[in-house]
C-alpha cells in the first residue's frame, strides 16, 4: 500500500471506510453480547417480562480452561533441526507459563462463542530487560469489537491493512510510542487507532493516530533501525559532516561484534555480516469459533440459538402473566351482611338462620401451565442440539445412559460434535507460536535459557539462540535463517509429546517392550522415544543398535 505525504488524512479516511463497512457486523455483535447478558429484547414485539438466560448457560458450559500445548516439527529432518525444534518447544512452553494465558483464555473462550471469534495481538516489548536479556514477547487478547479489518477480505494473511482501536491514557501513549502526543481534548483517556499495513515492498508497517494527531509512524516496522547521515550515508558514529542530518533507516544486515558459538560448537567469527530475520505476517491472530464462508470471524453461538432464546422468553412471559392474573377468590351470597378481607385469626362470621354454609366457598383460577413448560423444555433441547451439547456434557444427570460405558460414549459423542471448535482453538495457538518464533529470530539477540524434565524426571537446561537457525548456502556463499518448521498445538484430550514420552517409559517399566534387562528391549524403547521426538533418542537408538548387532555377530562367531 502506497502511503501519501498527507498521512494523517489518508489513514483517518481509511479508518472511516473500514468502520462504515463493518457497521452492520458491529450492530450484530452488540445484540449478541446483550443476548449473552440476558437482555429482554424480542424481535417483532415488546420486551419479555421474564428471561431464562439459556444463551449464558450454554456458552458457559462450553468454556474450557485448556491451554493447548505447543509442538514444533522440522519440515526437513536433520539432527540440528530436530534439536532446534525441541528448543523452540521449550521456549514456547516457558512463554505459556510466564504470560497470563489463564486469564487470556478465560476471556478468549467467551469472546469466541459470543462473537464468533477472538483476536490476539503478539508484540515484542523492547522496554523489558532482565540481566543480559533485552526485550520479550507480549501477547494480548483483544475484544473483536476493537478489531477493524480491510473491507471485503476474510483472511488476515490476505489483508493489506487492518486496525486495532483501544483506549489509553495520554501518559501511557507518550511512554509506549516515545511521542510528545498532546490531544486537543484533555480527557483522562483517549481512543487510539493503530493501523498495521503493508508498504509498497510488502513489508509490515505501522501508523498510530488519535484525536486528529499523528502519534507514530514506522515504515518497515519489523526491521531494525539505525541512524545514518542523510548527506554521506554513514552511521552516526562515523559521519564527519559538519552538520549531519541524521535519519532512521531500515537495517537488514547485522555485523557481528564478537564471535558467536553455536550449540553444535561451530563458530561464526566476529565481523561476519549476517542477514536480519524479518517477520512477514501481521502481529494478529484470529481464533474462529466455527468457520463461516466469506467471514473474517466465525459463527456466533448467540446467533444460532437466538430464536430459541426469544421463544423461551416469550412463553415464560406468557406464563408469568397467567400466574399473576390468577388467584384463589372467595364467594358468598349476594345478600350476605359482611365483606371478606385478609384477616385470618380471630375472624368470626355471623350467619343468619337463612344463610347456609354451602353458599360460601372459594374459586381457584390458577391456569394449567404444563404444556407451556413442556414447550419451553423442548425449545431448550433444540438449542442444545444446535450447539451439540448433551446433558452428560453439561454434567447434568442423564437417565438415558445407565452404565458407565454408555455415559462415556455420550461424552465422546458430545465432544465429537464440538471437535471443530477445539481444532480452531489449536490452530489459533499454533499461529501464535509461529509469530512468537519469528519474533525470537528477529529480535532475541541474547540466548534465552529454559529448563525441562525428561521422562526419567531429570532436569536439563537448554538455551534458545536465534543463531542456531542460521544455515550456510555454499553456492552463493551467504547465510540465511531456516524458519521451515511446522507448528501445531495439542489439547489435553490428545496425546502430547510429553505424554508420549511418559507413556513409553511406563510401558518399558511394565515390560511391554520385553525384558527390561535386555538390550533389545532398550533398543525398542528408544526407538519408540525417537518416534515421539524425544531429545537425544537418536544417539541411544544408534548405541543400542550397534550393541545388539555386535552381540549378534559375536554369537554367530561363537556358533561357527
Amino acid at each position: 500500500m502506497i502511503v501519501p505525504i498527507e498521512r494523517l488524512e489518508f489513514f483517518e479516511e481509511l479508518f472511516k471506510r473500514a468502520m462504515l463497512y463493518r457497521e452492520s457486523t458491529y450492530e450484530k455483535m452488540e445484540r449478541w453480547y446483550d443476548q449473552y447478558r440476558g437482555d429482554a429484547f424480542c424481535d417483532g414485539g415488546k420486551d419479555a417480562l421474564v428471561v431464562r438466560n439459556i444463551t449464558y448457560e450454554l456458552i458457559e458450559s462450553q468454556v474450557s480452561t485448556e491451554i493447548p500445548d505447543p509442538e514444533v516439527t522440522p519440515s526437513r529432518w536433520s539432527e540440528k533441526r530436530e534439536a532446534n525444534a525441541h528448543r523452540t518447544e521449550l521456549i514456547l512452553r516457558a512463554m505459556r507459563k510466564k504470560l497470563p494465558f489463564d486469564e487470556m483464555n478465560d476471556m478468549d473462550e467467551r469472546y469466541t462463542y459470543i462473537f464468533g471469534g477472538s483476536v490476539f495481538l503478539v508484540e515484542w516489548d523492547d522496554d523489558y530487560s532482565l540481566g543480559r536479556e533485552r526485550g520479550r514477547i507480549s501477547v494480548t487478547n483483544i475484544n473483536p469489537q476493537r478489531f477493524v479489518g480491510q473491507p471485503g477480505v476474510s483472511s488476515i494473511d490476505k489483508m493489506e491493512y487492518c486496525f486495532i482501536v483501544y483506549s489509553s491514557s495520554v501518559s501511557e501513549i507518550r511512554r509506549k510510542w516515545k511521542s510528545d502526543f498532546s490531544p486537543c481534548i484533555q480527557d483522562d483517556t483517549v481512543e487510539v487507532k493503530v493501523c498495521f499495513y503493508k508498504n509498497e515492498d510488502g513489508r509490515v508497517s505501522l501508523y498510530v493516530f488519535s484525536d486528529g494527531e499523528e502519534i507514530a509512524h514506522y515504515d518497515d516496522y519489523y526491521s531494525r533501525k539505525r541512524r545514518v547521515c542523510k548527506s554521506c550515508g554513514l552511521g552516526a558514529f562515523h559521519c564527519t559532516c559538519e552538520r549531519p542530518s541524521l535519519v532512521s533507516v531500515s537495517s537488514h544486515i547485522e555485523e557481528l561484534t564478537k564471535d558467536v558459538v553455536l550449540s553444535d560448537g561451530e563458530i561464526i567469527p566476529k565481523g561476519k555480516k549476517l542477514p536480519r530475520y524479518i517477520p512477514s505476517h501481521f502481529p494478529i491472530v484470529i481464533r474462529k469459533n466455527t468457520s463461516l464462508d466469506g467471514c473474517l470471524l466465525g459463527q456466533s453461538d448467540c446467533e444460532f440459538i437466538k430464536y430459541q432464546q426469544e421463544e423461551i422468553n416469550k412463553v415464560l412471559s406468557r406464563v408469568h402473566e397467567k400466574l399473576i392474573m390468577s388467584g384463589v377468590y372467595p364467594f358468598k351470597p349476594d345478600d350476605c351482611r359482611f365483606q371478606f378481607d385478609n384477616s385470618v385469626g380471630g375472624k368470626v362470621l355471623n350467619l343468619s338462620p337463612a344463610d347456609s354454609p354451602s353458599s360460601f366457598g372459594v374459586i381457584d383460577t390458577t391456569p394449567d401451565i404444563s404444556r407451556d413448560l413442556e414447550y419451553i423444555s423442548r425449545t431448550y433441547d433444540d438449542a442444545k442440539r444446535i450447539l451439540g451439547i448433551s446433558d452428560t456434557y453439561q454434567g447434568i444427570n442423564d437417565e438415558t445412559a445407565i452404565s458407565g460405558k454408555a455415559k462415556e460414549i455420550q461424552i465422546n459423542q458430545a465432544a465429537g460434535r464440538l471437535e471443530s471448535k477445539r481444532i480452531m482453538k489449536n490452530s489459533a495457538y499454533a499461529s501464535i507460536d509461529r509469530l512468537v518464533f519469528e519474533f525470537m529470530l528477529a529480535f532475541a539477540d541474547e540466548p534465552r535459557c529454559v529448563s525441562y524434565k525428561d521422562a526419567f524426571g531429570r532436569v536439563h537446561n537448554e538455551a534458545f539462540s536465534r543463531y542456531d537457525f542460521l544455515e550456510y548456502d555454499s553456492e552463493i556463499g551467504e547465510y540465511y535463517y531456516d524458519d521451515d518448521y511446522i507448528f501445531s498445538s495439542v489439547s489435553d484430550g490428545e496425546v502430547s509429546r510429553a505424554d508420549a514420552w511418559a507413556r513409553n517409559l511406563e510401558n518399558y517399566k511394565a515390560g511391554v517392550f520385553g525384558n527390561t534387562d535386555s538390550d533389545i528391549t532398550l533398543l525398542r524403547y528408544w526407538q519408540a522415544q525417537e518416534r515421539a521426538h524425544y531429545p537425544g533418542a537418536k544417539e541411544n537408538v544408534a548405541y543400542f543398535l550397534s550393541k545388539t548387532e555386535n552381540e549378534k555377530n559375536k554369537g554367530e562367531g561363537e556358533a561357527i
